[in-house]
């Protein structure tokens, strides 16, 4: 699927449309995911860019831990980094913000708290959870942790359509949380419902 994704631009509304023809009838994702993006929206205090959203989603409101379509979401995450590119500079700056603000409401609740208390200082076993902790929240895909050092690693997340600065977002959050210094996170696309991730610290 690389040529498919090379031959339409990110975050654009065709590439929108291919991304969502690739996700499995009956893949759920999490109430907290919608919540977190309608109110990055919502803070921005513009009600037509709100209405344009809660409308491609089709939810106003969802319970945190209940499932919703992620054909949903898809839609919803593309509105609302359209509606925010001004204030962050780009469409991939708006889709890595989300990941992050996503994170961190996720790192707040109570199984984000048990994730980060269980690695502690460990950032090894931090990493090693990953997989553990995207299955808490996604019925669309999964990841999985390859080492290619003692203090770098590769996280490829498989039959995920949502686009890689998302995760980058995530990432950079979650290790931030748990102390990591000298951070970097690097995505890219493999293909349009695979991406991958270099993550290292010092």
């Amino acid at each position: 699927m690389a040529s498919n994704q090379d031959a339409v631009e990110l975050g654009s509304p065709r590439e929108l449309e291919l991304r969502l023809t690739l996700i499995p009838l009956g893949d759920t994702v999490r109430g907290y995911f919608f919540n977190c993006a309608l109110e990055q929206v919502r803070l921005q205090g513009d009600e037509e860019a709100l209405r344009r959203c809660i409308e491609a989603s089709g939810l106003e409101s969802c319970t945190a831990f209940f499932k919703y379509p992620m054909s949903a979401l898809l839609r919803l995450l593309y509105h609302v980094s359209w509606a925010l590119k001004d204030s962050s500079g780009s469409f991939e700056a708006s889709m890595r913000q989300l990941g992050q603000w996503t994170a961190k409401e996720f790192l707040a609740g109570s199984v984000g708290r048990t994730m980060l208390l269980l690695a502690g200082s460990n950032l090894k076993r931090l990493a090693d959870s990953l997989p553990t902790a995207y299955r808490t929240g996604w019925e669309h895909g999964w990841g999985e942790v390859a080492w290619t050092g003692s203090m770098q690693c590769l996280v490829s997340i498989h039959g995920n359509v949502v686009p890689y600065p998302y995760f980058e977002g995530v990432f950079l959050e979650v290790f931030q949380a748990a102390g990591a210094t000298h951070l970097k996170v690097k995505g890219w696309q493999v293909g349009t419902a695979e991406t991958r991730y270099s993550l290292s610290w010092g």
